[in-house]
This record gives structure tokens, C-alpha cells and sequence, in this order.
């Protein structure tokens, strides 16, 4: 044991992070596709534990291998050993062979998958460090089930007897890295493209470009909407929160702690997360990512849509305006609770700053805007539907507030929206501010 923790689960981690640092004294670079040859079941079958390594390189960056699943296997918490990419690209880079001809003939094996730094910025959503297995969404469920776990003992267990309550923070927010990992990880599915380095002629070679499966795009869609945008997702309790506090002690966590509040910022940690997600699917690259699939994929084959994504993103985030309620409610029963009046004024914000159509300078900014315009006025018309179905007296002073304000903004973005766009002037917009449009007759506008 090493602090409590068994020398058999440290040194396979030890060992692989050395191996890790050779390959590159070596001339290895990054491989960031190395956890993409298996299964997450493969990879926690007893089978694949006698014979393979949990990924095909050390030159990946790979989380612990933790299995929550109840049924399937605990495989090898980290490498044990090299991996079939590593063995092949040191045979390349250090035969003595001038016909390198057979060795390159095995580019397309799955076991040979290989992606580096600079493609971490590019649409294949494999191409990412600290993802796991060919089926990241396996993966990405375990860990949520695993921050649940932590959750669940993290008054009963995870703080022992005679330590400070503290270290329930601290577990919360362990788990809650895992939760936001988990749904960065699977948003790069979303409008994703598959990226191969085949050339023509390569035996079983692939076509360089292969758009992500619809149905692998909308799990990926799913489990954000599950995991992100819902209170439930965060297993906050007035218990734990009231346990979830700070030391204040220089020889702990320095000048941070000192300078955080005892209380945890709940609706800030909380919305920070949702607000990142939407950044992840609602910028202009995702958009026009999924928008040049469309065109990419036959149109008798299905594609994931941006108009099929703003629907799932709006009717989840809005989805209280689709209820008809009999029941009063009150500021400590709220029609829209806190966090998803935070989660829809940001999403509200996006929506408007998609609208504007002389936001951006791709092509796809147009049909992106228009959609978003649709959007507005659906959300628009149905916030007018809920305040006169509830009334003034069954509805609470913070939803009331809220859906008032976002009527509102909703009514005056369109406004500025037709004004903004008035000006014709090459044809199109300018990109000037609202107040210093010209119009034709290069008069300026009164707002």
C-alpha cells in the first residue's frame, strides 16, 4: 500500500506515464485516437485483459479505467504494457528495411488508429485526449454513474470521522468535473466528422471524410440534454449544501481558499457548466459543422439537422411551456425554478445573438439566423400562452418576472433585428453598430 492506495493499481499508471515520455524521446507524437480501437465492453472483458492492452498506444492520454457498470467487468485500470501503434510505428521509424511498402499496408487496421495534437481542433470527435474506448458514450455513462456514487457517500464516507467538512466540497466538485467532462467529451459528437489518413491505393483504405451516424449524434445530444440541463442532474440537497464549506488555512489550499465564500455559489457553479455546453453546441463552428453535413450525406440517408438540434435544445430548455397546469404556485414553489431561469435567460441570449444575421461571415449565418428568428417567436408566442392560461394570481413573482423580461427582449431583439437589417447598401448588411447605420440615402437612422 502507497497512502492507502494498493502499489498494483499506482504502478501500472507509473509505468505507463514513463513509457508515455520515452515514446516521445523516441520521436513519438501524441495519439490521440489510441483509445479508440475497443469496446468499453471489450476492454473490461476478462478476454481482452489476457492478451491486449485497454488502448492501442501509450502516447494517449487516457483516464483511469473505473467501471461502474453493474455486469460487466473491471478490465485493467491503465496500460500494462505497450500497444500495437506503438510497436508499429517504431517499426517504421526504425527499420532497416528501404521497402517500407508492408508495413505501410496495414494503415487501415482498426488497431492502428491514429490522430495527434493539431487534430484535437478538427471535427473527429475520437481525435480527444482523456476519452475512452471506441464507444465513448458507454464510457461517458459510467461516469456519471460514478459521480453519482461519490455523491451518495460523500457525507457517509467520503468525510471520516474527525476530518473537516470541507472534504465534502471537495468530493462534490470532483464529481462534478466528471459529470462536465463526460458531456464536453460526447458534444464533440454532435456535428462531427470521422477523419482518416488513408491514402488512394492503401489496402482496405477508407474514404478521408466519414460523417458521425445520425443516431450516434443524437445519444450524444441525449445525454447532454439529461446530465447538463436538468436540476435533477446535480444531486444537490439542502443536506449536502449546508455540509459543503471551505478551510481557510494557508497550508491547505493557500490564497484560494481564503479568498472563496463558506457557502458554495450554487446557481454560479451551477450555470457556468450549462452555459459552456451551450457554448459547445450553439457556436458558429458547430453550426456550420453540422450544417455542411446536411449536404455531405445523401438526402435519402439520415443526417442530423440543425433545425432537428435547435428543436431539442429549445423544447429542453423550455419544455415548462409545454405543460398546462392547474396548480398554484409560489416563490418557494416556482412555476421555473432558479436554475432553469439562469439555464433559459443564456439560452435566450444565444438565440438572440444567432438571429442577428450579420453576426457572422460564414454562409451558413443566414439559414442559422432565420431558424433562430423561428425560435424566438415560438418561444415568444408560447410564454404569452402560459402567462394568460396561470393568470396573475397562480403564478409566482419570479417565473412572472422572468417570462415577462424574456417576452420582452424576445419583442425588442426582432425589433432591432428589422431595423439593423434595413440597410441594402452591396446588397447586405454592413456590420456597423445599430445607432451609425447609413441607409441608402446615406442618412443616418433614428432609433
Amino acid at each position: 500500500m502507497i497512502d492507502g492506495i494498493p502499489e498494483s493499481f499506482i504502478g501500472p499508471l507509473l509505468a505507463d506515464m514513463v513509457a508515455h515520455e520515452v515514446g516521445h524521446t523516441l520521436g513519438l507524437r501524441h495519439n490521440f485516437k489510441g483509445s479508440s480501437s475497443y469496446t468499453y465492453e471489450e476492454v473490461n472483458s476478462e478476454k481482452h485483459k489476457e492478451g491486449k492492452t485497454i488502448a492501442n498506444s501509450v502516447m494517449d492520454y487516457l483516464p483511469v479505467n473505473i467501471n461502474m457498470e453493474a455486469g460487466v467487468g473491471q478490465g485493467d485500470y491503465a496500460m500494462t504494457g505497450l500497444g500495437p501503434y506503438d510497436i508499429w510505428a517504431i517499426e517504421y521509424g526504425y527499420t532497416f528495411d528501404r521497402n517500407l511498402a508492408p508495413i505501410l499496408s496495414r494503415v487501415a487496421d482498426p488497431e492502428l488508429q491514429y490522430a495527434t495534437d493539431e487534430d484535437t481542433f478538427g471535427s473527429d470527435p475520437l481525435a480527444s485526449p482523456f476519452d475512452f474506448s471506441s464507444d465513448p458514450l458507454a464510457y461517458a455513462n459510467n461516469q456519471i454513474h460514478l459521480a453519482g456514487y461519490i455523491r451518495k457517500h460523500l457525507l457517509s464516507q467520503f468525510v471520516r470521522k474527525g476530518e473537516s467538512w470541507a472534504r465534502a466540497r471537495h468530493g462534490y466538485e470532483l464529481s462534478l468535473f466528471l459529470q462536465l467532462h463526460s458531456a464536453v467529451m460526447m458534444s464533440d459528437w454532435v456535428g462531427g466528422a470521422f477523419v482518416h489518413r488513408d491514402r488512394k491505393g492503401d489496402k482496405n483504405g477508407r474514404a478521408p471524410i466519414e460523417v458521425v451516424p445520425a443516431d450516434r449524434q443524437r445519444e450524444a445530444l441525449t445525454f447532454i440534454m439529461h446530465n447538463i440541463f436538468r436540476d435533477e442532474s446535480y444531486g444537490l440537497t439542502p443536506e449536502l449544501l449546508k455540509h459543503m464549506t471551505v478551510d481557510k488555512w494557508l497550508d491547505t489550499n493557500g490564497f484560494i481558499s481564503l479568498m472563496e465564500e463558506s457557502t458554495w455559489a450554487v446557481h454560479d457553479r451551477i450555470i457556468g457548466i450549462q452555459s459552456s455546453l451551450l457554448t459547445r453546441l450553439l457556436n458558429p463552428t458547430k453550426l456550420d459543422r453540422i450544417y455542411d453535413n446536411e449536404f455531405r450525406v445523401p438526402s435519402d440517408n439520415d443526417v442530423l439537422t440543425l433545425p432537428e438540434m435547435l428543436d431539442t435544445l429549445t423544447n429542453t430548455i423550455w419544455s415548462e411551456l409545454d405543460h398546462e397546469s392547474t396548480a398554484d404556485y409560489t416563490t418557494r414553489k416556482p412555476l421555473i425554478s432558479s436554475i432553469r431561469r439562469n439555464l433559459q435567460r443564456e439560452h435566450l441570449d444565444r438565440l438572440i445573438d444567432l438571429s442577428m444575421s450579420s453576426s457572422g461571415f460564414a454562409v451558413a449565418q443566414k439559414p442559422i439566423a432565420n431558424l433562430s428568428t423561428t425560435h424566438l417567436t415560438q418561444i415568444k408566442a408560447k410564454i404569452e400562452k402560459v402567462l394568460e392560461h396561470v393568470g396573475d394570481s397562480r403564478i409566482d413573482a419570479y417565473s412572472k418576472a422572468h417570462l415577462s423580461d424574456a417576452k420582452l427582449r424576445i419583442e425588442k431583439s426582432l425589433d432591432a433585428e428589422f431595423i439593423y437589417n434595413t440597410d441594402d447598401i452591396g446588397g447586405g448588411s454592413t456590420g456597423g453598430f445599430l445607432f451609425f447605420k447609413q441607409n441608402s440615402q446615406n442618412k443616418p437612422l433614428t432609433p
